[in-house]
């Protein structure tokens, strides 16, 4: 390739105009969780429970999805930095078509086998109810929740941030307006419970795919639909980027399965539910702060790579992480401070608020290092360089098993023990990834063969 007379700008001012729009984006995202968890509580703790043991079917439908995901914000910002339009064009054409196969064919599997997927979450009676009317509503909707992360990463690849934020804020407003409606049965619309949360997702969802690939197509020129020709060398240069992360992302969810099932199930309800609230409620905010400046990394990285400056991707790498170390440190502060006094608004039952706090206060002094793992997890991808993802990110995940039975069943320390396990392999994980982009094994990276 080329190297181009302008290299991608990196200096911590250009990582926060790049990372604002994105953070902002993947906040909005998650506005669907904490929109989700705040509504749902007028069905009670059942459903909480519910909807808490069920984001982690999400997260496992969401590995699948970045198999596309991941190699289409590489390859299109490789491409973009070697002003390679046609390059371009067809990893984009790709990632769609791949984004669709693997959508249907999940949409298939999952509403064929949903009662062993709720039979799996370890939950009985009227929370298996509600998690099989959430999901099985999902499943519906499986295509439009995998095109939107693909697009919304073809436009970070591009190094537009802004037009992710517009799509995703459009989406998020539709389903905030949503949410009550389906839920409850406000005004003309019936009320379908757990089903009308998953409803509002799916529709929402869905109209910004459709004005993000019009978007593409009218406004940035791309010519994702102009030729039903594909090549297998291609989808295999998707893949191979995309499938160490797709794998860790499935271990991360196959964990807290296991979890539910061996460890969380047997300490109650109010745990699950606990759970439900930090990790959608809470995390759900810090960590798109973390991830929106990951992927900044990720894209300035890629496209300095693609035009011949490592100099400046190395620039980019010192000052992402600076960034990132800074938002860690911030939110381990608000998470110790105000999260007790934030989570009453999200539960009203004592058990739940009680296990709920105790999971915030844990979990604060994590977000530096959960900020630290993401940054450095996004630098290896946006190079291309994502074996390394799946040999950190698995084990790491993996040993959370043991060690959270061991810490809250063996040695008695019930749920702090369970969240303890996840702090200890979360440093772990922090301290594997910096080392690895300090080797610079990455710069080498070549994804083009």
């Amino acid at each position: 390739m080329q190297a181009l007379s302008e290299p991608a700008p990196a200096e911590i001012r250009d990582v926060l105009r790049l990372a604002w729009p994105s953070v902002l984006s993947f906040v909005c995202n998650s506005a669907y969780r904490v929109n989700d968890q705040y509504w749902i509580q007028g069905l009670g703790p059942d459903a909480q429970a519910a909807l808490g043991a069920s984001f982690f079917i999400l997260i496992l439908n969401f590995s699948f999805f970045f198999l596309s995901v991941a190699g289409s914000l590489s390859l299109v910002a490789r491409s973009v930095g070697a002003r390679d339009n046609a390059t371009r064009d067809s990893v984009v054409r790709h990632s769609l078509a791949l984004s669709t196969g693997i959508a249907l064919l999940l949409a298939a599997l999952g509403s064929f086998f949903l009662p062993a997927i709720v039979g799996g979450l370890g939950l009985t009676a009227d929370p298996a109810e509600f998690a099989s009317d959430y999901l099985g509503t999902i499943y519906l909707f499986t295509l439009p929740l995998a095109l939107a992360p693909t697009i919304d990463n073809i436009f970070i690849g591009m190094g537009n941030t802004r037009t992710p934020l517009l799509l995703t804020s459009i989406a998020v407003t539709t389903n905030f307006a949503l949410n009550p409606c389906l839920i409850y049965g406000l005004g003309p619309f019936e009320a379908h419970g757990m089903a009308g949360a998953a409803m509002a997702t799916g529709i929402s969802r869905s109209i910004a795919s459709v004005l993000g690939l019009a978007i593409l197509r009218y406004r940035f020129g791309v010519r994702w639909g102009h030729s039903l020709r594909f090549s297998l060398r291609q989808f295999a240069r998707i893949l191979r980027i995309g499938l160490p992360s797709a794998i860790s992302i499935a271990m991360y969810a196959g964990v807290y399965l296991v979890l539910l099932q061996l460890v969380l199930g047997p300490l109650g309800r109010d745990t699950i539910a606990g759970l439900g609230i930090g990790f959608n409620a809470f995390e759900g905010v810090s960590f798109p702060f973390f991830l929106g400046v990951a992927v900044a990394g990720s894209s300035l990285v890629g496209r300095n790579l693609g035009a011949g400056h490592p100099d400046e991707a190395l620039r980019a790498v010192r000052n992402v992480r600076r960034v990132g170390i800074a938002l860690g440190f911030g939110f381990m502060a608000l998470f110790f401070l105000l999260g007790p006094r934030l989570v009453p608004v999200f539960a009203s039952d004592p058990g739940v608020v009680s296990e709920a706090t105790r999971y915030v206060r844990i979990l604060a002094i994590a977000q530096l290092f959960v900020a630290i793992e993401a940054v450095n997890e996004k630098i290896l991808l946006g190079s291309g360089h994502s074996q390394p993802i799946f040999w950190i990110s698995v084990p790491g995940n993996l040993l959370r098993i043991p060690l959270a039975w061991l810490l809250a069943l063996h040695w008695g320390y019930g749920a702090a023990g369970v969240w303890w396990a996840i702090n200890f392999t979360t440093f772990l994980k922090a301290g594997a990834f910096f080392l690895m982009v300090q080797r610079r094994t990455w710069l080498s990276a070549e994804v083009w063969k």
